[in-house]
């Protein structure tokens, strides 16, 4: 993500680095020892899934998010008997190349930062510290205001329409988060910047004081690949 530090994606580089020299010991794994790696490592992963869910980090975990909306995932997952999420871990009948993909998909989410609260909260930090450093306007939102705004669907979609650093400079300069949350979720309908730029001004305009940004505010060209 462009917003976390240098040191930080040296570190995430490192990390996947590393899965690939595990998911190379997968490869080389006889039947017995996949087994064994998808009984014990899957079991943590249900662990982690069951952390996840009663802390309520569903919608912060990008790799629950992943692991419950692709349609490649569907197959391996179940439910216990109280409620939770859990991958299938039997491995009776499987082949080995069945039982090769199973491993593949623990392997995978077991090991992802998102997966674990505290993962997950290294992760925000990591964000927020450098969307502040930035952005400091954004020094005066909170870290659950942010996370809000960040997490809203028209977020990804304004992105698109007005530029990833425009978003990110009006809602720093946005008159509340609430105001900002508003205007992120109206901005599924819009297509174009000037249409994005006028809603925006129109939800803000309700605040005292307020001056409306020009039309030409921040554009950026076509290559922008924040």
């Amino acid at each position: 993500m462009a917003y976390i530090k240098k040191s930080e994606r040296l570190k995430s580089r490192a990390s996947a680095q590393l899965m690939e020299a595990r998911e190379a010991d997968l490869q080389h794994m006889t039947e017995k020892q996949l087994k064994s790696y998808i009984a014990n490592e899957g079991k943590r992963l249900n662990q982690q899934i069951v952390e996840i869910e009663k802390r309520g980090l569903e919608r912060e975990s990008f790799a629950y998010e992943k692991l419950t909306s692709k349609p490649q995932y569907r197959d391996y997952l179940g439910t216990t008997k109280s409620g939770h999420l859990k991958v299938n871990l039997s491995t009776r009948g499987m082949s080995r190349p069945e039982m090769q993909r199973v491993a593949n998909l623990i392997q995978k989410f077991a090991n992802a930062q998102t997966m674990t609260a505290s993962g997950i909260e290294q992760y925000y930090e990591n964000v927020f510290n450098g969307l502040r450093e930035s952005y400091p306007g954004m020094s005066k939102l909170s870290d659950s205001q942010l996370s809000d705004i960040l997490k809203t669907e028209g977020f990804l979609h304004a992105k698109g329409v007005v530029g990833s650093d425009t978003v990110m400079k009006l809602i720093q300069q946005a008159a509340s988060p609430e105001q900002m949350i508003e205007f992120l979720q109206a901005t599924g309908t819009l297509d174009t910047h000037d249409a994005a730029i006028n809603k925006y001004n129109e939800i803000m305009g309700t605040s005292a004081g307020w001056q409306p940004v020009p039309l030409d505010f921040n554009v950026f060209p076509d290559n922008d690949n924040e």
